[in-house]
This record gives C-alpha cells, structure tokens and sequence, in this order.
C-alpha cells in the first residue's frame, strides 16, 4: 500500500521550531559595559559639557592670568572650570559690574587649546582657574576678570573703578552645556539672589545693591 507523505496543509506534519535568542547571565553583563563604555565616551569625550565649581585654597594662584593686565594685580581664585575639550571647544567668560540695576561689561575672553599644536591628542581635560585681579586706583578699585589653564584666548581688555565693597559672594556648582550664558559668580556688598539661567539684566533687576558678575559660555 502507498503511503501518501504529510503535506504542509496536514495538522500532523512537523515544522521547524523558529529560532531563539538566549542571552546568558554573562552576555547580558558584557552588552551592559558595552553600553556603559559608548555612553561614557559620549558625555565625557563627544558631547561638550565642563563643570564648575568654586576655587579652594589648595588651588594654585599664578604669577600670570590671561585678561589681568597689570602683573601686580591682588589676585583672588574664584572658581574652576574642568572639561574635556576638542580644538573646537572653546570657554568664553566675562565680567560684569552691576549697580543700582544698571550694568556695564568690564572685560571678557576665550580661551581653549591652541591649533597649533602638532601631534597633541584629540581631547584633553583642562581645568581652567578664573579669578579676579584688583589694584588701588585715584578713581576707586579696578577689578579684571583672568583665567590661567588654557593654550590659546582672546579677548577684549578693560577696567571699570569700582567704590564698593564686596562682603557677600556666591559661586555655582554644577555643568554647563553650549548655548545660553551661565552666571558662574558674584559678588557683592547686599546679599545675592542668584540662579545660573538668569541673564544679566534679570539679575540686575532682582538684586539692586552693586555686584561684580561673572558669566561663561561653553561652545
């Protein structure tokens, strides 16, 4: 007798089981660190961001700060800026006078790594100290805005006499990314109201005694 074969079309023919993918206990492990490792390299290396925070006493004060013209200047650190910068990522800061509700820009600058720099690698980690330097003039006080930690800047000089002393100050702690202008620090003789994502004219408006303002940008 013949015996006819199963077709597809019978219920009792067999078909392949479809296939599965098991992940064991130590693959799962690996595609984590995998993935933990490009996120990594993403945020500290591709994706600009550079932390603040304030100056400490064991940070070093120089001899010279770029954008403080006179190299007698009493020099105070006011706060570290660290990141992981490219050729192309560059620091921008500058000081502001605020008094009464009114503002005039002392001096400002960029700094980053130098282009010319043959051979350097793709990224480095930079700690750029800010501070301010003052010295006594007939006219009152002159402060600048400086930094030092840097291969490369430029600017636009300036000094601006202040007469008032500065007994309150605040620094921000935190991360700054490109596109908007951070306020990093003030200082000032009435207490201060200050949050990073004001502007300088919103500051102005909510903190009317005299201040000395510093603001970055990170592009």
């Amino acid at each position: 007798m013949h015996t006819q074969a199963p077709t597809s079309n019978d219920p009792t023919a067999s078909s392949p089981e479809p296939r599965r993918f098991r992940f064991t206990l130590k693959q799962l492990s690996i595609a984590v660190a995998v993935v933990a490792v490009v996120l990594a390299i993403w945020v500290g290396l591709l994706r600009k961001v550079v932390t603040i925070r304030p100056a400490r006493g064991d940070d070093p004060v120089r001899e010279r700060y770029f954008g403080i013209d006179d190299d007698n200047a009493e020099i105070r650190n006011i706060a570290v800026a660290r990141g992981t910068f490219t050729k192309s990522t560059w620091l921008s800061a500058s000081l502001t006078a605020v008094q009464g509700g009114q503002s005039q820009e002392i001096n400002g600058f960029t700094v980053g790594r130098s282009l010319s720099q043959i051979g350097s690698p793709p990224w480095q980690t930079l700690n750029i100290i800010l501070a301010l330097g003052s010295r006594d003039t007939p006219n009152g006080r002159a402060v600048q805005l400086g930094s030092v930690g840097h291969s490369s800047g430029g600017g636009a000089g300036g000094e601006w006499p202040i007469g008032f002393q500065t007994d309150f100050s605040e620094t921000f702690t935190g991360s700054i990314t490109p596109g908007r202008d951070y306020i990093i620090y003030a200082e000032g003789d009435t207490k201060i109201d200050m949050n990073p994502q004001m502007t300088i004219s919103e500051f102005a408006q909510k903190n009317l005694g005299n201040y000395l303002v510093v603001t970055a940008q990170l592009n």
